[in-house]
């Protein structure tokens, strides 16, 4: 299967779960501006604490703008999105230079965004750009180990947010079942008791909210060799 070091499996695991950290916080944020707009201008009080972030915003406008734009919040898209782009420049022999360029064009995106009164409408392009992503991740990463931890990453993002944002059951048992697939594959070290815990509160029970902070600290712990990034 070809051998890996520990910095670029770091490296491939926190690019796969940036990236998804932006397309499904992107996703989830639209539908707070809609409700901010249409229902309740304090939507998002309730939305940062699902993430948990701080929420220490104002008003809504300023929650919009630094939660989309700011680049010194660690909880804005835009962060998580140079975060990605950073691993990705780390990994650029790997994962080829025409995948890095997708995410380059997201950054492009957000970059022209900032200070539009109508952000949403162009921002939509960056979760484009990350189907684009994904879709050259498949055809140029020639090793398969590191399209797995890749896509462990990935997979390991979206359990953390569902179950932060309340995503049914049944798809987090899915995309669970999906992460243990993958995990098999990539030949690093991970915490087998971590993965017992998640199996018993995703897998084995009707529902997994009342676990949900539990589920959410195994995870963290889950990859050995990752590190904080």
């Amino acid at each position: 299967m070809g051998i890996i070091s520990i910095k670029s499996s770091d490296n491939l695991f926190w690019l796969g779960r940036y990236v998804e950290r932006v397309f499904t916080t992107l996703k989830a944020f639209t539908q707070c501006y809609d409700k901010m707009i249409d229902v309740n201008d304090d939507e998002y009080i309730s939305f940062c604490a699902k993430l948990g972030i701080g929420g220490n915003y104002s008003c809504r406008q300023e929650f919009i703008s630094s939660f989309l734009f700011d680049i010194d919040d660690p909880a804005s898209i835009f962060s998580s999105l140079m975060h990605a782009y950073d691993n990705a420049v780390e990994m650029r022999n790997e994962i080829s230079s025409e995948t890095l360029s997708y995410l380059q064009m997201a950054v492009d995106v957000m970059e022209k965004s900032r200070g539009s009164t109508a952000p949403l409408l162009k921002i939509q392009e960056v979760t484009d750009w990350i189907f684009a992503f994904w879709g050259s991740a498949d055809d140029n990463i020639e090793s398969e180990v590191s399209r797995n931890i890749l896509k462990f990453g990935r997979s390991i993002e979206r359990i953390d947010l569902y179950t932060r944002l309340d995503y049914p059951a049944e798809l987090i048992r899915k995309e669970f079942s999906i992460m243990l697939n993958r995990l098999y594959k990539v030949g690093v070290d991970c915490n087998a008791n971590a993965i017992a815990q998640l199996e018993k509160m995703i897998l084995e029970s009707d529902d997994y909210r009342p676990y949900k902070a539990s589920v959410q600290n195994e995870l963290a712990h889950i990859f050995v060799t990752g590190v904080m990034n």
